[in-house]
């Protein structure tokens, strides 16, 4: 009894361990508690922004976003990589500064004077824990082309990490 139950143990870590070495990040939801669900990371170009957005205002699920993730020539760190993302809220596209990773946290007060130099103010919210700075107003997806290429500058065909959940992608 107590060797099949080790086996059954061990089986159940192997297989653990093998769903997830194919998955890049484990994922539990910003408004709600739930499962939590595995996802690879693609890659996506700046102009491909506007079409990324078009295809999450699509989508239908409650939860969709696109998290874009980018390391800068000065700190080239993967702890130093940023992470911003465009997300639907309330049915409304808009661009989330995440206050999770360290060099987001660090570049706050840089990402809101770079808003404030655009004409738009973040908003501070907080959902389950998670505080994040957002921007409704105006055109989501240049914007977020903005801050990667005029805030971090970065080259507009430099490719982007992708994170998404809640639409199809890439469209057909």
């Amino acid at each position: 009894m107590l060797l099949g139950t080790a086996a059954f143990v061990l089986g159940l870590i192997a297989a653990i361990v093998l769903v997830a070495s194919k998955y890049d990040y484990l994922v539990l939801d910003r408004g709600k508690m739930g499962m939590p669900r595995l996802l690879k990371q693609n890659e996506v170009r700046i102009d491909q922004l506007p079409a990324l957005a078009q295809a999450m205002a699509r989508g239908s699920a409650s939860v969709r976003y696109a998290a874009l993730i980018f390391s800068t020539p000065d700190r080239p760190s993967d702890e130093d990589a940023l992470n911003i993302q465009m997300s639907i809220e309330n049915g409304k596209v808009g661009f989330d500064w995440v206050l999770l990773g360290p060099r987001n946290i660090q570049d706050k007060e840089k990402f809101r004077a770079f808003a404030h130099a655009h004409g738009v103010e973040p908003v501070f919210r907080s959902e389950n824990g998670v505080s994040y700075l957002r921007v409704e107003q105006g055109d989501i997806p240049k914007f977020t082309a903005r801050v990667v290429t005029e805030m971090y500058h970065l080259t507009a065909n430099e490719p982007l990490g992708l994170v998404y959940e809640g639409f199809d992608w890439p469209q057909s």
